[in-house]
This record gives structure tokens, sequence and C-alpha cells, in this order.
């Protein structure tokens, strides 16, 4: 409402009448409006002496003209190391930090990425992963009905507080959600096996320990996925720690002498490989957001 005009008004006024009582009655009959307190007067009038100017200037500062030199500066520092912060460049460059920020993001059109972890691929790994491939692209050519026997199996983790594998749990949408999941650490977690195939699934499976071993692993083998395999079907499971314990790998030999696919196997799991079966790239996502759609 008081806009600087008025205020400059109420200046000269002040300064003619010296007296902020007449300055408030001439505003209210001037403008028809209520006047300005005694207090906003005072503070007008200090400010005028002090700076000159009835415009307040708190919080802002003028903007900085950056020069090309900066930009340059900017540049060549982020080149030589892209992994510092804006902060730590400017300590080194003598630059305030917002105007390293402007630089980073209006000049040079940076932006932060985060690192990917992926497996480290040894020399003969590549050779391995195409020979599997090569082999299981071969096979529904000596049989129609080879991809339609094939039982898929695979482990994974339910946390109580929500925490899932990010590795293989997305989220499709238009737009990023930005959904974000809070969850405790050690908190109490529940190992499930699932069987897929098909013509419907095997299980799920839930292990009573915390940590699947080779020796519980043998025992939902023995006891509960084996009697449920149709006959001829060929059974896969990945290179996890517990599947290549001694004790699996006798007990699969004799119970599917040649129809299995592992590490080590008659068809032998590639090392290391990205998640190719269908229990990684969309059962578990699936289920887990069933599961956790409502708070455990």
């Amino acid at each position: 409402m008081w806009t600087p005009q008025r205020k400059v008004q109420c200046m000269l006024q002040l300064a003619q009448l010296k007296s902020v009582t007449h300055v408030q009655r001439r505003a209210r009959r001037e403008w028809n409006v209520d006047p300005p307190t005694c207090k906003s007067i005072y503070e007008w009038d200090k400010t005028l002496r002090e700076t000159g100017s009835l415009i307040s200037h708190t919080g802002k500062h003028p903007k900085q003209h950056v020069t090309e030199e900066t930009v340059d500066r900017v540049r060549e520092s982020f080149s030589r190391s892209p992994c510092k912060s804006n902060r730590q460049a400017s300590t080194e460059l003598g630059v305030p930090d917002s105007t390293v920020h402007n630089i980073v993001h209006k000049h040079l059109h940076l932006r932060a990425y985060n690192r990917q972890l992926l497996h480290y691929i040894k020399p003969d790994d590549l050779r391995k992963r195409t020979d599997f491939a090569v082999e299981m692209l071969s096979r529904p050519e000596e049989n129609d009905n080879y991809l339609d026997l094939v039982l898929f199996s695979d482990e994974s983790t339910f946390h109580v507080c929500g925490k899932v594998n990010r590795h293989n749990c997305r989220i499709w949408d238009s737009e990023n959600p930005h959904q974000v999941i809070e969850y405790e650490r050690d908190t109490p977690k529940l190992n499930v096996w699932l069987g897929l195939h098909k013509h419907g699934v095997i299980g799920p499976f839930f292990f009573t320990e915390s940590t699947v071993t080779g020796h519980s692993y043998l025992d939902m083998l023995e006891n509960f996925a084996i009697p449920q395999i149709p006959l001829g079907f060929i059974f896969l499971q990945d290179g996890a720690p517990p599947h290549f314990h001694r004790d699996v790998t006798t007990f699969l030999y004799e119970t599917f002498p040649v129809r299995w696919v592992r590490r080590g196997g008659p068809t032998a799991w590639p090392p290391r490989p990205p998640d190719l079966t269908p229990l990684d790239f969309f059962a578990w996502g699936f289920i887990k957001d069933s599961v956790y759609r409502r708070k455990v």
C-alpha cells in the first residue's frame, strides 16, 4: 500500500510540518486510508537519512556480472577434477559459491550424475557370456518347446521396513515421482524363494533363517521345490553362493542329470551376468509393489 511515491510525500510533509501526527492526518484526508504508523514514518525518515533512498534493499544484493575469465576458470577447474563439489571449487578459485553454481548450470550446462556400480568383468567373462547366449538361442531351434519347459528360480529379501533392491524395482511413469522410502538398518527381514515357468509358479517358500545357506537351500529343494516340479522340466538357478554348495551340486546332478542350468552345471550360467530371468526384471518388482503398497 505504501508505494515509494507516497513515502516521499510523507517525508516532504514531515519536513514541512515537523509533526508526525500532522503527517498522519493529511494522509488520511488526502488518500482516504488508514495513515502509516508513527514507527513506519520514523523508519522511513531514518532510512532516507542513512541511505538517501526510501527503497529497501534488505536481503537483496545487486547482481554481479560474471566475466568470461571467471567462466573459463570454473570450466578449467571442473575439467581438471570433475568429481569436486561446488563448494570445493569456490574455495579453490576464490569465487562465491552462488557464482560457481550459476556458472556450472547456466553457462557450462553441467549436471551432476551418480556413479553406477557394476560387477568387475574378468577377461574370460565375455566369451562365457557369448557361449551361454548362443547356446540358449540355439535350444529353441532344436526343440520348439524348450523355453516352455524352463523353470526359473530365484530368492529375494523382503524387509519389514519396506527397503527394496533398487536394481530390481522400477517405477514406470510419465514423470519422475521422486518416491522416497525411509528405512532402518538391521530391521527384520524374510528371505523368499520362488519358481516361475510358463504354466504357473511354484512357491513362494519362506526361509526361517535370516541368511540362506547351502544347507537350508538344499533342504528347501528336497522337501518343497523338487516334489512340485513337473517331469521333464529344466531347472534354472543363478550363481548365488548357496546354489554352488557341494551338496547342492551333487543333489542336482542326481535329480537333473542334464536338465539344469547353473554355475558349473551342464548348461553353465554365465559369470557376473546382468539380470536375465523374468523373476528379476518382472516378478519381484511386481510382488514387492503389492506387498509394500501398505506399510507393513
